[in-house]
């Protein structure tokens, strides 16, 4: 498993789970550009930057399985996707328990930040 490997392991983990997140981002990247041509942008990146990352994160996330598989790369990948599992009920779909307005009310207080324009209604 990942807990009792050695640094290069998780060097090697971590840098797989890494290019993973920067090829997601590109593809966005593109997604974006063609579904939403006229957002503003602070700056728009030549079309070959993000392809030319997308070609590179695809063979730094398919050469280490090839070269070498291990299981630690299926639990890499697995537990990105159970991020879905938090990531679809409560971003995509917008469920907003009513407990979790007093977690966050406890925790704002607990490391002492700011609370947001929607919690005032705490004060």
């Amino acid at each position: 498993m990942v807990l009792y490997g050695t640094i290069d392991s998780l060097i090697d983990f971590f840098s797989f789970t890494a290019w993973i997140f920067y090829g997601g981002a590109m593809v966005a990247l593109i997604v974006m550009r063609y579904t939403k041509p006229n957002y503003p942008r602070p700056y728009k990146v030549p079309l070959i930057i993000p392809i030319l990352v997308m070609v590179i994160s695809g063979y730094l996330v398919a050469a280490p399985i090839i070269e070498k598989p291990q299981i630690e790369y299926l639990y890499a990948v697995l537990f990105i996707l159970a991020g879905l599992i938090f990531y679809v009920p409560f971003v995509h779909y917008g469920y907003h328990p009513k407990f979790m307005d007093n977690v966050t009310l406890f925790f704002q207080m607990l490391f002492e930040v700011v609370p947001t324009t929607s919690m005032a209604m705490f004060d």
